[in-house]
């Protein structure tokens, strides 16, 4: 079975974006020791919108040239010692401005789905440029629709394909969002670990233009996120964030489900969620799946997910830990 450890490095987009440096910078460092002490490589699906923010409000801002210039040195620094740089998308920065009190996020247009087509190509070629010119011209093979808001995908199909992208990893196989900010539904999809798609990355195509890598998933009951709750309010340090922003609330609907019935869940290393990392892993070698893609956010490690994190290279429960150019 092949692990692959990927990141979406990004602030936070709620009412506080939280600082840089402890919001990815040092979290990111953080993450890359870990894996580096066992030889393993990273992908980091890097934020590329909050790059070109920064290039924007800067002009008016000279403080953000601090910020800036911080970013892209840690995202050259990523590519030089071999980890990957791939392309997220969070398009609300097209709307977004800095102020005196911080960052003004404006998540109206949250989805790419909310821009023209003619915008969305434009924004996904810009976007995936930033990373080229940052870590090289291997940058930006792959894709994770910010929010994993990637439905319809024949809106964002062309634009991907034109910008040199043939590979998504944002599909997580019985997902499902009912907001109307952040609606994804991957109820149907395949219960494999990879697969090749057309239009739909739910729908497999044999000879399709797109492979799907997606993240894997597992099914909880409601007493783990329970535990999640009393780690996240009790556990002291060891299970407090890295970062120090807010995330956008989640609608009281979705906690209410996952409260008291079961549902599905990435498996991430974002907090006390790094717990079910290992048994993840070991029911899909039982499955016989030859891909495992755990996500992470910077912003949200812990100590514990570290410790997680750390444990699980050091015993190789995931087998071989690889990028997505072994899939390219």
């Amino acid at each position: 079975m092949r692990t692959l450890l990927t990141f979406d490095y990004e602030v936070f987009f709620g009412a506080r974006s939280g600082s840089l440096e402890r919001t990815v910078l040092e979290p990111t460092q953080a993450l890359v020791h870990v894996a580096e002490k066992h030889g393993a490589r990273c992908v980091f699906f890097v934020d590329a919108g909050y790059i070109l923010r920064l290039r924007q409000e800067m002009r008016r801002w000279p403080s953000l040239a601090a910020d800036h210039d911080a970013v892209c040195r840690q995202v050259e620094r990523l590519a030089r010692r071999g980890h990957e740089v791939q392309l997220h998308i969070h398009p609300h920065w097209e709307d977004s401005r800095w102020g005196a009190q911080g960052w003004r996020m404006d998540t109206s247009r949250y989805a790419l789905h909310a821009f023209a087509p003619a915008e969305i190509g434009d924004i996904v070629g810009r976007y995936a440029g930033v990373l080229r010119e940052l870590a090289g011209p291997a940058a930006a093979i792959a894709y994770r629709a910010g929010g994993w808001v990637i439905q319809p995908f024949a809106r964002l199909g062309r634009a991907l394909a034109d910008a040199g992208i043939r590979i998504d990893s944002t599909v997580y196989a019985g997902g499902r969002n009912d907001s109307a900010v952040q609606p994804f539904d991957f109820e149907r999809a395949p219960r494999k670990s990879r697969w090749r798609f057309d239009a739909d990355p739910l729908v497999e195509k044999a000879d399709g233009a797109f492979l799907e890598v997606p993240i894997a998933s597992r099914r909880l009951g409601p007493d783990f996120f329970w535990r999640f709750a009393w780690a996240k309010k009790l556990g002291g340090r060891r299970h407090r964030a890295f970062g120090d922003g807010e995330a956008l609330p989640m609608e009281r609907a979705s906690l209410a489900r996952k409260l008291l019935a079961p549902s599905t869940s990435v498996v991430s290393l974002d907090g006390y969620k790094a717990s079910f990392l290992a048994a993840a892993a070991d029911d899909y070698r039982r499955r016989q799946m030859e891909d495992f893609c755990v996500i992470g956010h910077p912003k949200a490690l812990t100590p514990y997910s570290l410790e997680r994190m750390d444990d699980f290279l050091a015993t190789k429960r995931g087998g071989e830990v690889t990028t997505f150019a072994a899939y390219h």
